[in-house]
């Protein structure tokens, strides 16, 4: 009889980056690479073709905030455009009569980006594909990492799972969407999983 203790909670989720990486698909070579954190930046490096990209994990607000000298009244207009976003100055038009005047881009730290979850398949520093992803019945399966990959293979094929005793109410199971935990499915995607662990 195989038995299995559940995990804390927090074990295998998004939080994941800050310690062990989450494999993901590079989208340049589509090769596998791994994105990484620390409580400022998020990393990605492809393994394959030695792509890498670096994120702030701060989220600035860009704007131009004038007084029309038409008009006469002030506007705030926001800079959604990524590559005008670090000209020192720019022309817009206001948004009340329409004048086209310069004005300086200003640069506002906005809000800090807490670690979200995994949405369809992708990983929430750099929305990059997970590199471990299929799916069952229309249903996306996935795990962030080799690690999570051996965690759900064991919780699954276990005959019996336990709650551990020093942790509070929830484990890393309460992560798992009830289709991959239900008897009559665990087998199927036992064997998807292990196919994801041949790559």
């Amino acid at each position: 009889m195989r038995r299995m203790v559940d995990e804390p909670y927090f074990t295998h989720s998004a939080y994941s980056a800050l310690t062990t990486g989450i494999q993901v698909k590079c989208s340049k070579c589509h090769g596998t690479g791994i994105v990484t954190a620390d409580k400022d930046y998020a990393y990605f490096r492809c393994y394959n073709c030695g792509h890498q990209e670096t994120r702030e994990r701060t989220i600035y607000r860009y704007d131009v905030h004038n007084q029309c000298r038409n008009c006469g009244r002030y506007y705030r207009m926001d800079i959604k455009d990524e590559a005008k976003q670090h000209f020192p100055v720019l022309h817009v038009a206001c948004p009340h009569c329409g004048t086209m005047m310069p004005g300086k881009v200003h640069k506002t730290a906005e809000a800090y980006a807490y670690i979200a979850e995994i949405k369809d398949g992708k990983e929430p520093y750099f929305g990059l594909e997970l590199w471990f992803l299929t799916s069952f019945q229309g249903k996306p399966v996935w795990a962030l990492n080799r690690e999570h990959l051996a965690y759900l293979i064991g919780y699954l094929s276990a005959d019996l799972r336990e709650k551990p005793f020093s942790i509070p109410r929830k484990t890393q199971t309460d992560h798992l969407p009830t289709f991959m935990k239900t008897s009559k499915n665990r087998k199927r995607i036992v064997k998807l999983l292990k196919k994801m662990q041949e790559r």
